[in-house]
């Protein structure tokens, strides 16, 4: 899906689309208009004062267009909201306008330009998919769908209280008022939600009547006649259970989370968490954050890119671009957790084929592009003999600036030299038991994120991950030539500048190897990669021996993708989908455990993938939108594996009986 930016001219000062032959907003006074058709006719003033401390608010809008919309709410909420209440935003657009002309239409509204320079902060890259933004300070999360709303709506999960449906006019964008998408706004809908639209069309009334709305004109703004506010008063058919369902996620009322683990997965929900008014306890055997795994002086920050055809829904990429977002948008955020350095693939041995990729991909050139070795050349800093593909945002992460930045926060305490060892669910908390079977915590809500020790849990008895042997070293320049990198490179290993003096160079990836003892082999297997396509610079590193190294144990998964969001009953549900063995459609929902969330098998890619899960499982809590689509959550379900399980086993007995 490759999004064409919106086609505008100005008239007069004001943006025209010249692709649906429209104006963008009334003549006579687009703000004003908004005010009129949106916030009064969902009565949106009365509705945010009367929350109380702590309540969530969803707005969805069919047209993100300008963005007004979208900062005449976030006024109206900062001026009549509980200062603890928060809004989420959805809003879907096929065609967004570039920054340039965005910023160009929101100077129009003097009076909004705060909201207006905070959401040009964060505007997204025009990729199509989900994108998520959130204001902290304002308390208001803004989901914004890139893409064409038949494909995408349909994939959203949400509950909504009051939509905005704005497009073009129905007889210039008809795609944008047909019963097919109107059907996706009544399924988002809670009971009792709010609609109001300008448009007053016979078809749009009929449509949404049929889909249990009660409907009212009311006159129009200005010198239109009427529009249409509405109200659901009907629910809409429920969808039919299946493994693949969603889990129902009840009102917490006490905010407090119990987190096992302070890796990356485990600080990522801290952060997530705690900056939603969370109390959140991290519980670990270690001294501190960081001591496993994502314990490396480097992550390195950077997608792999999906086939053009999957990129929507690519997990690693929304990842990747939320990653990027969290850390341009984290308060205090040490100078030197993060080193935008850009960096470059190599596109030599069996790296080739990620070129290929990049034809007919759908990111722009600000997020990768095709560069040959001369521009690679000048890019990195040193002679380099082969094309690359070339990630400018991309860069590396101190792990441990970065747990610093995030769990120094008022809401986060932690509880080091604790191995956990059990989890019990008595009435209504999670009781948390150490090595000497003491009770170390409690809590209504545990989210598990200790990596390979999570399947010593018996409530994780289900679940399997790999253990993945990695092993990098340091090492001070002794070059000019190796001092002059200025890029992070990729080849199959990796190779970074040097910051404080020290070059790190990685990382060896042995599967269902345990051992975490530095190896003179996992070094020389280091060097061998990058010798392999940059002998010259290979060269120019230090001897090995005083190279200093480090080994540890990622997690990973069978598909390399991780496992994140609530956690099903395994022995229920190998009882309960036991048919799917046979080949029968079970149509009932997997059992969750009450107030248990896994953020698991991030394997080598914890950097990226981490924060994205901590935000879905975030969002999943505090039943806000999804940040990601309805299919990309699925295929993060821990119980996915159990499904593949119970269908091989189909697939052995007809092998056993075509043998007999």
């Amino acid at each position: 899906m490759v999004i064409e930016p919106a086609d505008i001219c100005w008239r007069n000062g004001l943006p025209f689309s010249q692709r649906f032959n429209d104006i963008y907003f009334s003549l006579d006074n687009g703000l004003a208009e908004t005010e009129y058709v949106f916030l009064e006719g969902n009565q949106l003033a009365e509705r945010f004062a009367s929350l109380s401390a702590g309540d969530n608010f969803t707005i969805a809008e069919t047209g993100f267009g300008t963005g007004l919309n979208i900062l005449a709410a976030w006024r109206l909420w900062e001026k009549t909201a509980p200062k603890t209440a928060w809004l989420h935003i959805i809003s879907v657009e096929k065609h967004p306008l570039t920054h340039e002309d965005l910023s160009r239409a929101l100077a129009l509204w003097p009076e909004l330009a705060a909201y207006a320079q905070t959401l040009l902060a964060q505007y997204p890259p025009l990729t199509a998919g989900w994108h998520r933004l959130v204001f902290d300070e304002a308390r208001i999360s803004l989901t914004l769908i890139l893409g064409d709303a038949n494909e995408l709506l349909p994939e959203a999960e949400a509950q909504v209280d009051a939509w905005f449906l704005d497009g073009f006019a129905p007889d210039r964008n008809p795609e944008l008022w047909q019963l097919s998408l109107l059907t996706h706004v009544a399924r988002l809908s809670k009971a009792q939600a709010t609609l109001a639209t300008f448009s007053a069309a016979g078809a749009v009334r009929r449509h949404l009547e049929a889909l249990g709305f009660a409907v009212y004109k009311q006159k129009g703004f200005g010198r239109k006649r009427e529009m249409i506010r509405a109200c659901y008063v009907s629910p809409s058919q429920p969808a039919q259970d299946s493994w693949q369902s969603l889990p129902s996620i009840p009102h917490q009322h006490r905010k407090h989370v119990a987190i096992i683990g302070a890796g990356i997965a485990g600080v990522s929900c801290a952060y997530a968490l705690a900056i939603r008014g969370w109390q959140v306890t991290i519980i670990d055997q270690a001294a501190g954050a960081h001591t496993a795994a994502s314990g490396n002086p480097a992550a390195i920050i950077y997608p792999k890119l999906a086939p053009p055809a999957l990129s929507t829904w690519h997990f690693q990429q929304q990842a990747y671009l939320w990653l990027l977002n969290r850390l341009q948008q984290t308060p205090h955020l040490a100078t030197d957790a993060w080193q935008q350095t850009g960096l470059l693939w190599l596109l030599a041995g069996n790296q080739q084929r990620e070129g290929e990729k990049l034809k007919q991909h759908p990111w722009p050139a600000s997020l990768v592009q095709a560069v040959n070795a001369q521009q690679a050349s000048h890019i990195a800093g040193l002679d380099m003999d082969t094309d690359c593909l070339y990630f400018p945002q991309a860069g590396y992460l101190n792990p441990h600036a970065l747990s610093q930045a995030w769990l120094n926060h008022p809401n986060i305490r932690t509880i080091w030299h604790c191995k956990v060892t059990e989890l019990k669910r008595e009435g209504e908390d999670w009781q948390i038991y150490d090595e000497q079977a003491h009770c170390r915590a409690t809590s209504p809500v545990v989210i598990v994120a200790n990596a390979l020790a999570a399947e010593q849990l018996s409530v994780c008895s289900g679940l399997t991950l790999t253990p993945v042997r990695g092993q990098i070293a340091t090492f001070s320049p002794t070059t000019p030539a190796l001092s002059a990198l200025k890029t992070v490179l990729c080849y199959g290993g990796y190779l970074t500048p040097a910051v404080k003096q020290q070059h790190c160079i990685g990382a060896s990836f042995w599967p269902n190897n345990a051992n975490t003892e530095v190896t003179q082999d996992d070094h020389q297997h280091n060097y061998a990669l990058l010798a392999k396509v940059l002998p010259k610079t290979a060269h120019a590193l230090p001897p090995m021996t005083i190279w200093q190294g480090r080994a540890a144990l990622r997690a990973q998964t069978n598909d390399y993708l991780p496992l994140v969001g609530a956690l099903a009953d395994y022995d229920d549900f190998m009882h309960r989908f036991a048919g799917l063995k046979d080949g029968k459609k079970i149509l009932q929902a997997p059992k969750y455990h009450t107030g248990l969330y896994v953020s698991l098998g991030h394997g080598s890619k914890g950097f990226c993938y981490a924060p994205l899960a901590a935000e879905i499982i975030a969002a999943q809590l505090n039943n806000e939108p999804l940040p990601v689509a309805r299919r990309v959550l699925q295929a993060l379900f821990a119980h996915r594996f159990w499904v593949k399980h119970i269908k091989r086993q189909r697939h052995h007995d007809q092998k056993i009986a075509r043998v007999d």
